[in-house]
């Protein structure tokens, strides 16, 4: 094929990349939701595990979230399907870590706290800034 200088080549795909099918996208709302289900698990455990052995329950509750991101990372098909995941997991650590009248709270506001609360959002807010994980638009077969 000659071009003629300064023009750019003609390229006319050969096929188009087929995008997502309904399977997929169904399989990846439902590893969503059900992901939806463990940052909340994983929220309430963390609440109340981070005070545990001093070093080990803050490493183990605020890598629960992280962990938790990372699948969602890769699970999702979307930055709105990891921003309902990292809602998912604040929500119940900021209703445990309010002050009911009269009652205990869960979440201090002492260092352990503070590190479980920060430690949790800034690794969901990473993970949800680096977006979700790229696929490939081979074929496997």
């Amino acid at each position: 094929m000659t071009v003629a200088p300064g023009a750019a080549p003609s390229v006319t795909p050969s096929s188009r990349a087929a995008g997502p099918s309904r399977r997929g996208r169904v399989l990846s709302a439902l590893a969503v939701a059900g992901l939806g289900l463990v940052a909340v698990a994983v929220a309430v455990a963390g609440s109340y595990l981070h005070r545990w052995a001093s070093p080990a329950g803050i490493v183990l509750a605020v890598g629960g979230a992280v962990g938790v991101g990372i699948l969602a990372r890769v699970c999702a098909r979307s930055r709105f399907g990891l921003a309902v995941i990292a809602m998912l997991w604040l929500v119940p650590v900021l209703v445990l870590s309010g002050q009911p009248a009269g009652a205990d709270r869960v979440i201090l506001n002492d260092e352990h706290g503070l590190v479980f609360l920060f430690g949790g959002t800034v690794g969901l807010a990473v993970v949800l800034g680096r977006g979700v994980e790229a696929r490939s638009t081979r074929r496997v077969t």
